[in-house]
């Protein structure tokens, strides 16, 4: 199963992709459904288009950083596969595992149950 946004039709339950960080560490990230989309306190979340992780940040980063927000909405505007993962409380823990994600590349046919 490759990685997209759709829910599981038998479950309804959204889809959870096992991801490759740079470091080799694995996330599992939620697929996050387009229809009534909102960014939330404490997630994480990926913006990925063709396979690779083109933003990732926290609702806070788009507030502070008008070029986070640029490429936040230009890779949305690309349509996007939206996902996420809790994210760290502590900054430096937040900024690690951003640099971690970005620019990585899936692995079709690897998901998390």
């Amino acid at each position: 199963m490759s990685y997209n946004a759709k829910q599981q039709d038998s479950t309804h339950e959204p889809l959870r992709v096992l991801w490759t960080g740079r470091s080799g560490r694995r996330y599992v990230l939620t697929a996050v459904e387009m229809d009534g989309f909102a960014l939330r306190e404490g997630q994480l979340y990926v913006l990925a288009t063709e396979g690779t992780i083109r933003w990732a940040g926290v609702a806070g980063d788009l507030i502070a950083d008008h070029a986070s927000r640029a490429r936040f909405r230009a890779t949305l505007g690309e349509g996007a596969v939206i996902m996420n993962l809790p994210a760290p409380v502590d900054e430096l823990a937040r900024l690690t595992l951003v640099w971690d994600l970005e620019g990585t590349h899936a692995h079709p046919g690897r998901t998390a149950a």
